[in-house]
C-alpha cells in the first residue's frame, strides 16, 4: 500500500459518496495503478462502474475483488447485480443464495434477489424475498419500491402507489421511484400529481427520455397561443409518440404554431392528416427548430393539456390519416363477398421473456375468430412469426409484400383496409387507435396496465375514443378475451 494509493481511494469514496461516478472510477483506477491492488478497491471500482452501465468491466473487477477475498459480501452482491444486467440471471441468483446462506439477514441482497426473482417471472419468490428485506427493515426504500413495481404489473395499481409513496418519502431524490408514482398516478387519473412527476423520466439511469439542450426556454402554460412558434420534440418509441402528439390537435385549436418532430416512418401519415402542420423528421428537425422562441418534449405538452380526466373530452377521434389509395387497394385485394376484414396482432416482442409473455396471447385462440365465415383475419402482426403462424395453422390473410416493422405508412393503410382490429397491447393498438378504427384491445385481468390502457369506466381509453378495453374480472385467460371478443363482434 501506497500513501497515493490510499489518498486516491479515500477521493474515490468522496466522488462515489457525491454520485460523480466518472471520478471515481478513475480515482479507483489510479489507486490500483499506484499499489492498492486490494479487494475494497477493485469491489469499489466495480460498484461505480456499475453505476455508469459499465456491466462488462463492472463483472471483471467484482470477479477480481473475490478473488483477493473471497468472502467480501458486498462484493458478492454486487457481482450478483453485475451478472443479471448482463442477462445471467440464474448465475445472479447463485450470487445472492451464497450472500445469504453465508448467514447474514442482508435486506439489500434479498431486495436484489427479489428483483431478479421477478424479472424471470417467480412472482411468488419475488413477493416473498421483498417481503422478508421489509421485515428486517420496514423502512427500506429498495424493497418498497421492488414490491410496489410487483404489485403494479400483477394489476394492484393503489398499493403499488403506496409503496412507491412510502419509498419516495424516505429518498426524496430517487428518480426511478419517482418515475414509478408517476406511472401509478397516470394510472389512477391523478393527472395534477403524475404529470409533474414524470418529468422523473429524464433523470433515471439510463433515462427513460434522453434530456435535449435547447437556447430557447420550455413552453409554460401561459405561453400558449403567445409563443411565436415551439419545438415539439420526439421521446420513447413509437407507440409513445403518436400517443403524445394526439393533444396538439388542441394546442393547434388554441392558436399556438408549433414544429413537430416525430419518427420518420409516422411523418407521411401526421402531415396527411393535419396537412398545415409543419411536421419534420429528427433529420430535419435542427433546422426547423431554429425558428422556434419555445421547446416541448411532446409528453410535457400532453401534460399541459390534459391536466384532469374532463380535458381529455378534447381527445381526437383520429389523430392520422392513411393513404385512402394504397387503403384501397389493400381492401380490393384482401375482401372477400359476406365476410367483414378484422386485422389481427397478437404478439409483443419484449426484451424480458415473463413480459413477452403475459402481453402476448398465443395465436391459436384466434381460431374462434378464423372459423367465422362473416370474418376474415388479416395479420399484421410485425416481427418473425412464422413459426407461431406454422404452429396455429390458421387460415389467415397476408399482405407478404409490406414491411410490418419499417412501412408504418403500409401498415396504416391496412389498418384502414380493415373493418376492426383485434389486439394486444402494441404498437398496432396506438395505430389502430390513432386512425380512429375500431379497435379491440385485449388484455387479462392481473396484467400491467399502462396508464393509457386504463379504464376510466366507459370501457375505452381516455386517449383513443375508438379504443375498446376487452378487459375485467372475468377475462383471466386469451380464450375468454377471444370468446367476449367473439360476442362484441357478433353484437
Amino acid at each position: 500500500m501506497t500513501a497515493r494509493g490510499q489518498a486516491l481511494f479515500q477521493e474515490g469514496i468522496t466522488h462515489h459518496s457525491a454520485a460523480r461516478f466518472t471520478q471515481a472510477i478513475d480515482a479507483y483506477r489510479g489507486a490500483i495503478a499506484a499499489g492498492l491492488d486490494v479487494a475494497e478497491t477493485h469491489g469499489n471500482l466495480g460498484a461505480a462502474l456499475f453505476a455508469v452501465g459499465a456491466y462488462a468491466e463492472s463483472l471483471v473487477e467484482l470477479q477480481r475483488s473475490l478473488e483477493l477475498q473471497p468472502d467480501l459480501r458486498v462484493a458478492r452482491r454486487n457481482l450478483g447485480n453485475a451478472l443479471s444486467a448482463l442477462g445471467r440471471k440464474e448465475e445472479a441468483l447463485e450470487c445472492f443464495r451464497t450472500v445469504l446462506a453465508a448467514g447474514a439477514r442482508d435486506e439489500s441482497t434479498l431486495a436484489d434477489m427479489g428483483a431478479v426473482q421477478h424479472e424471470l417471472g417467480d412472482f411468488a419468490g419475488a413477493r416473498k424475498s421483498f417481503e422478508e428485506a421489509l421485515r428486517i427493515h420496514p423502512d427500506f426504500p429498495l424493497a418498497l419500491n421492488n414490491l410496489g413495481f410487483l404489485e403494479r404489473e400483477e394489476g394492484r395499481t393503489d398499493p403499488a402507489a403506496a409503496l412507491f409513496e412510502r419509498s419516495l418519502r424516505l429518498q426524496p431524490g430517487n428518480p426511478r421511484v419517482a418515475f414509478n408514482l408517476a406511472m401509478a398516478r397516470l394510472a389512477q387519473r391523478r393527472f395534477a400529481e403524475g404529470w409533474p412527476l414524470y418529468q422523473a423520466r429524464f433523470h433515471t439511469r439510463p433515462p427513460t427520455t434522453v434530456p435535449r439542450a435547447f437556447s430557447v426556454p420550455t413552453l409554460a402554460a401561459g405561453d400558449i397561443g403567445r409563443a411565436r412558434r415551439v419545438a415539439v420534440w420526439r421521446e420513447q418509441g413509437a407507440g409513445d409518440q403518436i400517443l403524445y402528439s394526439t393533444p396538439l390537435v388542441e394546442l393547434e385549436s388554441r392558436g399556438q404554431d408549433f414544429v413537430l418532430e416525430i419518427d420518420a416512418r409516422l411523418v407521411p401519415a401526421v402531415r396527411r392528416a393535419h396537412p398545415k402542420w409543419t411536421v419534420v423528421t429528427p433529420e430535419e428537425s435542427q433546422a426547423a427548430f431554429a425558428t422556434c422562441d419555445r421547446h416541448a418534449a411532446m409528453a410535457d405538452v400532453a401534460a399541459l393539456l390534459r391536466p384532469t380526466t374532463a380535458s381529455f373530452a378534447g381527445q381526437p377521434r383520429a389523430f392520422l390519416a392513411a393513404e385512402a389509395e394504397r387503403a384501397s387497394r389493400y381492401r380490393e385485394r384482401l375482401a372477400r363477398p359476406g365476410r367483414r376484414l378484422v386485422a389481427i396482432s397478437w404478439h409483443s416482442f419484449q426484451k424480458r421473456a415473463y413480459i413477452e409473455g403475459r402481453k402476448s396471447a398465443p395465436l391459436e385462440v384466434f381460431a374462434l375468430l378464423a372459423a367465422r365465415d362473416d370474418l376474415r383475419l388479416v395479420d399484421l402482426q410485425y416481427g418473425d412469426t412464422a413459426a407461431m403462424r406454422d404452429r396455429a395453422g390458421l387460415d389467415l390473410a397476408r399482405i407478404e409484400e409490406l414491411d410490418l416493422f419499417n412501412d408504418l405508412d403500409g401498415v396504416l393503410a391496412a389498418l384502414e383496409a380493415c373493418d376492426a382490429v383485434v389486439t394486444t397491447s402494441s404498437v398496432t393498438a396506438h395505430l389502430a387507435g390513432a386512425l380512429g378504427k375500431r379497435t379491440l384491445l385485449i388484455f387479462l385481468e392481473g396484467l400491467p396496465h399502462f396508464h393509457y390502457w386504463v379504464d376510466p369506466g366507459t370501457g375505452r381509453s381516455l386517449w383513443y375514443p375508438s379504443v375498446e378495453l376487452v378487459s375485467g374480472p372475468e377475462i383471466d385467460s386469451w380464450p375468454r378475451a377471444l370468446a367476449r371478443v367473439d360476442e362484441i363482434l357478433r353484437g
